[in-house]
Parts: structure tokens; C-alpha cells; sequence
């Protein structure tokens, strides 16, 4: 055995030394989600239709957030947000009130993928929202996507509709991203604030809108969306994907244990797959 890989820190060790997942409980925490927003989809342009001058108190929120528990990412380092996101929730009075890809997007999806009249509308839930501070999307080319990641695949999109670049590069800048390609992808930590408000609501389904290329990077870690319609313009290009939550554990816990010790808190927060 190496001992080299022995002495190396687990995904959690690294998580918990750079990031830290705190829920915004309270309106001063939701008004930092709504700045990086604003300061993400507004200011930089990386997503499409999103005008400055629609915001003119430089936050970014909509009629979801009423219906949504948010979460911000913490970098411990510099102690600044590194990230944030949403999941929109089943309204409780009125489950067949849509969600934000339904109301884009139903009429696109898929109808022999999976029964979607037949899923449970109270356990089911939107990931939306999902948002990494300029500062912690360094690679080459990453800086175009709100969750840090090149584009690599083709979209029946022209360029001017699509997600526009914005970079950020000082050399406090070089050491942070020094520090967060330690930890494998700093998404992974929005992701574990995902699963925390999925376990916290009893949530079992997960919608989500999202490009291919982010779809296939959660794949890299053993996180399966299935894909239930076409690429189609909600705020830019994207394709809507459907999660069970029990099928992803699964297979994260079969493919990646480190990620599933990460993302359930070594099963404290769901129960270890069979």
C-alpha cells in the first residue's frame, strides 16, 4: 500500500478545512445570495436576459424564492461567499403549482422517460440557483458558467445567446484557486447544501436546468440526473434532468464512496445504500 495515499486528506478533510455550507435562515443571509445573483447573472452577464437596470437595489430574486430554502457556500480562507443556491420547494397549499422548469419547459419534456404525472408533487423539489463567485470559477474558460466549467459540447444557440465570459485574475486570486483545486471541484460543497435541504424537507425528487457539460461533470463524481427533455432556452441553453435521490446515494455510494461520505455526512443525513 502507498503510504502516500494513505497520509492524503478524505474529501471531508479538505471540505471542512476550505468551505463551510451555511443555510441563509435569515434575511441578512438571503440578501448575500441575492448580491452574488445580482453580481453573477446582472453584472458579469452569464446568463442571458438578466439587465442590471431591471435590479436597482443590486439584488437578484423572483417570485420562487418565497417557496425556496437557500444556502450559501463559505470559502474559511477569506471568509467570503464562494457560492450559493436555491430549491425551490412543492407549495404545500397547491402542489400542482408548477416549478420554475415546468413552466419552461413541460412542453418539451419527454414523454416515455419517466411517468412525471406520477411523481410524488410533495417530495419533489427544483435545484435552481446554482452560483459560484467569480473568484472560485478559475480555470481556463470556466468563468462563462455560474458553477465553474468549460464548455466543451455544441448548442443549437448562437454565441450572443449564449453565457457570456467574465474573469477575475489577481494574484490573491492565484493562491485561493491554488487552494480550492485541492478540494476536487468547489460545486461539490453546493451540492452538500443541496442534499442537506433535500434530507431537511423530505424531498425524494429533484428537478434540475442545467448545460450537458455540467451534467457531465456531476457525472465525474457519480451524481446521475436523467435527462427528461431536449436542450431548450431557459435563460440560455440548457436541458431539464430529473434526480431520485435514493438512485443517486446509490450510485455514489457504488462509484465514489468519498463523495457519498461527503455529500451524506457518512450516512448521518441518509441512510448508507444496500
Amino acid at each position: 500500500m502507498n503510504p502516500r495515499l494513505d497520509a492524503e486528506p478524505s474529501f471531508i478533510d479538505l471540505f471542512n478545512k476550505y468551505f463551510e455550507v451555511v443555510p441563509a435562515d435569515s434575511p441578512k443571509k438571503k440578501l448575500e445570495c441575492y448580491r452574488l445573483r445580482y453580481q453573477v447573472y446582472c453584472k458579469e452577464g452569464v446568463i442571458r436576459g438578466f439587465y442590471p437596470e431591471n435590479y436597482p437595489n443590486g439584488l437578484e430574486y423572483d417570485q420562487y424564492d418565497e417557496r425556496s430554502v437557500h444556502s450559501l457556500l463559505m470559502h474559511k480562507p477569506t471568509k467570503s461567499v464562494a457560492g450559493t443556491v436555491r430549491v425551490v420547494l412543492p407549495d404545500q397549499n397547491k402542489p400542482e403549482a408548477q416549478f420554475p422548469l415546468e413552466k419552461f419547459g413541460s412542453h418539451s419534456f419527454y414523454a416515455d422517460v419517466i411517468p412525471l404525472e406520477s411523481l410524488p408533487r410533495l417530495r419533489l423539489g427544483e435545484v435552481s440557483r446554482l452560483i459560484l463567485a467569480s473568484k472560485f470559477r478559475g480555470r481556463q474558460d470556466e468563468n462563462q458558467f455560474p458553477y465553474g466549467m468549460a464548455e466543451n459540447s455544441e448548442y443549437p444557440f448562437p454565441p450572443d445567446r449564449r453565457r457570456k465570459s467574465s474573469s477575475l485574475k489577481t494574484g490573491s486570486d492565484d493562491q485561493r484557486r491554488a487552494q480550492q483545486r485541492t478540494f476536487p471541484h468547489a460545486i461539490l460543497g453546493l451540492l452538500v447544501a443541496v442534499v442537506q435541504i433535500s434530507v431537511q424537507y423530505n424531498l425524494n425528487y429533484l428537478y434540475v436546468g442545467i448545460e450537458p457539460v455540467c451534467a457531465r461533470l456531476l457525472r465525474t463524481f457519480g451524481i446521475h440526473f436523467t435527462p427528461i427533455s431536449p436542450i431548450i432556452d431557459y435563460y440560455g441553453p440548457c436541458r431539464g434532468y430529473l434526480g431520485s435521490i435514493p438512485d443517486i446515494s446509490k450510485n455514489i455510494y457504488l462509484t465514489n464512496p468519498q463523495v457519498w461520505n461527503l455529500l451524506f455526512k457518512n450516512s448521518a443525513l441518509y441512510p448508507r445504500p444496500t
